[in-house]
């Protein structure tokens, strides 16, 4: 046995302090391409390295059979990469495109358990920024769902968007806080009218309602003419005043 020496690392050192595969690890300062590498917590990488890091192209399968395939930096995925998921013995596609600092950030495309999918932009890991989102519908390519397209702001909707829902209605206009907030229209489409008015929280404040495409006078069905003396006048007020009421509660903490 040799000399108990102070400062010298022994085998039982290095298992009070650290795990010796962490060191040896360590000291392998893999570079460049390398067969598969096995870490005893289950986890596995084939690729390139740089100082002893992930770095470049590269997959990683993870300890519950998830891998993710693509491009790292610095030990972390940055760059394009394809997250998979394990499921009843087989992969499907959780997320595809760009990541940054281990987050997906960037252009890119997720795939949910219900078959939802976005398109668009991310910032750290969330919804930040255009794109188009498919909520239900045929899981193939979202027929018959309602789809967004518009702004999202912290993974929610927010800013200008369309809604254009599976009964065929549409609804043009701003949203917060994945509602409709503010100014927009509703179209009735199998009714052929629409809705011109104001939203806060996901309701109605005021607006008007008209035809979508004004048929003859006395078509069956067409809407009665309105009776105010000064209805742009009326509606004019009513609006401003809505706005003004959903702009302070957004700038009071309501948002």
């Amino acid at each position: 046995m040799p000399p108990n020496i102070p400062g010298t690392l022994t085998a039982e050192s290095l298992r009070r302090k650290e795990q010796l595969w962490k060191t040896a690890d360590q000291k392998a300062q893999k570079e460049g391409a390398h067969h598969t590498v096995y870490w005893t917590t289950g986890e596995r990488y084939q690729g390139s390295w740089h100082d002893n890091k992930k770095h470049g192209k590269g997959t990683v399968i993870y300890k519950n059979s998830d891998k993710y395939e693509g491009d790292w930096a610095n030990d972390m995925r940055h760059g394009l990469g394809t997250l998979w998921l394990y499921r009843d013995g087989k992969y499907v596609v959780r997320y595809n495109g760009e990541w940054r600092s281990d987050q997906p950030t960037g252009h890119g495309t997720f795939f949910a358990d219900n078959g939802d999918t976005y398109e668009g932009e991310w910032l750290n890991g969330k919804r930040h920024g255009k794109g188009r989102a498919v909520y239900g519908g045929r899981p193939v390519d979202g027929f018959g769902g309602d789809v967004y397209e518009g702004y999202f702001e912290n993974d929610v909707k927010c800013g200008p968007g369309t809604m254009m829902y599976g009964n065929g209605d549409v609804f043009e206009g701003l949203w917060a806080n994945d509602q409709k907030n503010g100014t927009g229209t509703y179209f009735f489409m199998s009714k052929g009218k629409r809705f011109d008015g104001v939203w806060a929280d996901g309701s109605i404040k005021c607006g008007t309602y008209s035809e979508i495409h004004a048929p003859p006078p006395g078509t069956p069905g067409a809407l009665p003419p309105c009776e105010l003396r000064n209805p742009d006048k009326v509606l004019a007020e009513s609006t401003m005043a809505a706005a003004e009421a959903v702009a302070a509660g957004a700038y009071s903490g309501g948002r």
